[in-house]
């Protein structure tokens, strides 16, 4: 069974619904979650390591002065724990190069470790809605996918559905990184680095669209599929390894 560590969100009860959301979604696609706690971001990076692919789920607005801002006012109060548990892990995953999915906090981690800025809030500007919480398990607005991206691969490219649940976006975008989806209204929706076996992180929540859409499920089956082929590559003797 291929093992997905997730950083732990908490216990209360709405964090163990959002928390079913992707429990549900991997298992779907034949993966098992690892919960990994937090309180030592050392600790916290050798255990996730230890699974077959890391995901980054939604959560609290990161603290600005990660990337060089001060906080405005619209800015969320920050997950302190989980800022300086998630940088690190992200990073250890690198070293691996065993796969990566980030969901909304998560590709906004991914960018802003790689040296890139958000936008510490967008509803001044935006035109879609981008924050409807009860809209969560449909389309809210569309984005189109880069022709010859991973999400293409994935999802087809061009124009597709998806819901909105972020106040925050990816601004200048991190060394590494490219563009692979974008909203109506302009904002990066997703990103993706080249130089990894699968590292994509998305805007919107497809764990609250997979039951009934199959771009979103579909999301998540490629991400576990990388999972399962790396894990197999690791398995190999070295020599088989440069053959492949």
């Amino acid at each position: 069974m291929i093992t997905i560590a997730v950083p732990q969100m908490g216990n209360d009860l709405f964090r163990r619904y959002m928390k079913g959301k992707y429990v549900r979604s991997l298992s779907r696609a034949g993966a098992a979650v690892r919960w990994v706690e937090l309180s030592d971001p050392d600790a916290a990076a050798k255990e996730a390591v230890s699974c077959d692919g890391l995901l980054l789920p939604g959560g609290a607005d990161i603290d600005p002065a990660r990337y060089g801002q001060t906080p405005q006012p619209e800015c969320g109060k920050p997950n302190e724990l989980r800022d300086a548990a998630e940088f690190v892990m992200l990073d250890a995953f690198y070293r691996t190069g065993k796969p990566v999915l980030g969901i909304c906090r998560g590709i906004q981690v991914m960018n802003v470790q790689a040296g890139g800025t958000l936008f510490q809030d967008i509803k001044g500007t935006s035109v879609c809605r981008h924050m409807d919480f009860r809209s969560r398990s449909r389309s809210i607005h569309r984005v189109t996918v880069a022709e010859g991206s991973l999400l293409a691969r994935i999802t087809g490219s061009g124009e597709h559905d998806v819901n909105s649940l972020h106040h925050q976006a990816a601004d200048r975008i991190g060394d590494g990184f490219t563009v692979s989806a974008v909203s109506e209204d302009g904002f990066t929706e997703a990103i993706e680095r080249s130089d990894h076996a699968f590292c994509l992180g998305v805007q919107w929540h497809p764990e609250h669209m997979s039951r009934r859409s199959l771009d979103q499920r579909q999301i998540f089956a490629a991400f576990v599929q990388a999972c399962r082929t790396y894990a197999a590559f690791l398995n190999m003797a070295p020599q088989q390894r440069d053959r492949s």
